[in-house]
């Protein structure tokens, strides 16, 4: 197993790195985007390189300080003809090419994706093409090209060519650099049973996608030394969830009469930092909440129950709804110094499984996020398949789905994606409707899930195992739903662009339905047993083609 994992490691190391190759410390944003692959548990090596995928082409970690790249990026050494022709080619055209060399094929690069970009088949073979006339090799010569590249061999730099006087000018200068990095970055180190570490508050403008690691320490108790130390030491001796790596500080001030601070740990790759709260009142003391951030992105944070967030400096623009109605009712957040005025109280009814839906802005993006009153529960932000000329409303409604009507247990959940499947009218007068299909990335590789929903949100379906588990494969994802009319049940299954037709078998028969010729999805509406009239639903299965012959088996219950 260990020697199967190394090889994984080597292959995604390799396919990061070739895909990160400019900018400063290539090896050292691909080990860590590697890092977030291999924690997936299920799917072996697939898996793992399409969560990679996603990772590069969706949030790819930035370069570390100078001094790291410094110390511990390999010499630059001159490229081949395949990286010479990669590096003239944008980040995800060299994905797909990579893709392509490390045995998938064309619709199977337009699967991987797809999920995260536009690109067609026709797409992946101009890319091919252009490498092979850059480089005027074939293919087994590229490939042995890919193949005999190691960027993990030379791990620390100058090499050992250099002078002797050169490697001691280069000592010198690092020794005098790390006292000016350590003060530009933290103002305090941790040291293990002390005060954790303060984060200067520039720290996140030297990033272009700055993580927690770089959320700069805000408020107006920073100086309180005391109260720092004595909140590490408190988070240190939890016994259920004491800290991994160096503590650092979020947030120290007075909320509500309360001394606050919140502090964040620095695990290792293979584990996702944790936020702890840490309150002083005047009759009692300690660490009231411990939660797992599932990323390392910078995201809202719920501060015990005072109906406030921390806020990362980088996410501007809070606005929040509450996601109920047929339109949401956005109202606009006030910031200080890191931490969100006050939310109203009578929000957090138990409905919508006390959730809020909050949009900022991080540079030209739009950030989508749901929020609770509980510092403990999960805060996913959320993807949009879509297009966004989809339309707000639409995308309102599918929000409603996820927190109203059960689509997604969110208390649990990581980042969520959700995309449309179908949109049309339903039979028997039933109205319009959308068949959503909601992803959540667990770390224990929880299967997509679909649900019919009404334009306002409401569940027309029931959640469940209504779908596959292909769900997350972008154009190739297919699902089908029982949906039941005043008249009778009707199976209903569709499919995105990458599917050729959809069959169903079974007790119902068989049905068939394929793409039309202007790229219109299949879909399949086939009458069930009278309402009512039935002790159990027909056993059916709906078989998903692709246009290479590839399958999906799709099982509604």
């Amino acid at each position: 197993m260990r020697r199967m994992e190394r090889e994984h490691y080597g292959r995604l190391l390799r396919l990061a790195y070739l895909t990160l190759d400019d900018g400063d410390h290539p090896l050292s944003r691909a080990r860590r985007a590697v890092a977030g692959a291999m924690r997936v548990r299920r799917g072996g090596y697939p898996a793992m390189r399409a969560r990679l995928v996603a990772i590069l082409l969706t949030d790819p970690p930035t370069g570390r300080h100078r001094l790291h790249g410094l110390l511990f990026e390999p010499a630059r050494i001159g490229p081949g003809p395949v990286r010479a022709a990669l590096l003239e080619s944008p980040r995800h055209e060299r994905l797909a090419y990579l893709l392509r060399r490390d045995g998938l094929t064309a619709p199977e690069v337009v699967a991987e994706l797809s999920v995260h970009l536009p690109v067609g088949f026709g797409d992946v073979d101009r890319i091919i093409d252009a490498v092979d006339g850059r480089t005027d090799m074939d293919e087994a010569a590229q490939r042995a090209e890919i193949e005999a590249f190691e960027p993990d061999l030379v791990r620390l730099r100058p090499p050992l060519a250099v002078p002797s006087a050169r490697r001691a000018a280069v000592a010198g200068v690092v020794a005098v650099a790390l006292p000016a990095v350590a003060g530009a970055v933290f103002i305090r180190m941790d040291d293990g049973r002390g005060a954790p570490a303060v984060v200067g508050p520039h720290a996140w403008r030297a990033s272009g996608a700055p993580t927690v690691d770089e959320w700069p320490s805000q408020g107006g108790l920073l100086h309180d030394a005391r109260l720092l130390r004595r909140a590490a030491d408190a988070w240190r001796d939890d016994r259920r969830d004491p800290p991994l790596g160096r503590v650092a500080v979020l947030y120290a001030g007075t909320v509500d009469g309360a001394s606050l601070v919140v502090l964040r740990d620095s695990p290792g790759p293979r584990d996702t930092p944790s936020v702890a709260q840490y309150f002083e009142r005047r009759r009692s003391r300690g660490v009231e909440s411990v939660r797992k951030l599932g990323t390392d992105a910078g995201q809202l944070v719920m501060v015990g129950m005072t109906w406030r967030y921390l806020v990362p400096p980088w996410l501007r623009d809070v606005r929040v709804a509450v996601p109920s109605g047929r339109a949401p009712d956005w109202r606009p957040v006030a910031v200080r110094d890191g931490l969100s005025a006050p939310l109203p109280w009578h929000w957090f009814t138990p409905r919508c499984q006390n959730y809020l839906v909050f949009q900022m802005t991080a540079g030209s993006w739009t950030v989508t996020q749901l929020a609770s009153n509980d510092p403990r529960s999960a805060a996913p932000r959320v993807w949009f398949r879509d297009p966004p000329e989809q339309g707000e409303r639409s995308r309102w409604a599918a929000l409603n789905a996820v927190a109203c009507s059960g689509a997604a247990t969110l208390s649990e959940s990581g980042d969520l994606r959700l995309g449309r499947l179908w949109s049309g009218e339903l039979p028997d007068g039933g109205g319009r409707a959308t068949l959503l299909t909601v992803d959540a990335s667990t770390p224990w590789g929880a299967p997509g899930r679909s649900i019919l929903i009404s334009e306002d949100g409401q569940a027309l379906s029931e959640r469940g195992g209504t779908n596959s588990d292909h769900t997350s494969s972008g154009e190739t994802a297919a699902a089908a739903v029982w949906w039941r009319s005043s008249r009778r049940w009707h199976l209903l299954a569709a499919a995105g662009p990458g599917v050729a037709r959809l069959k169903s078998v079974g007790e119902l028969g068989s049905h068939e339905d394929a793409a039309d010729r202007r790229g219109g999805s299949p879909l399949l509406v086939v009458p069930g047993p009278r309402a009512g009239a039935a002790a159990r639903l027909p056993v059916v299965q709906v078989v998903a083609y692709e246009p290479d012959g590839d399958r999906t088996v799709v099982t509604p219950r």
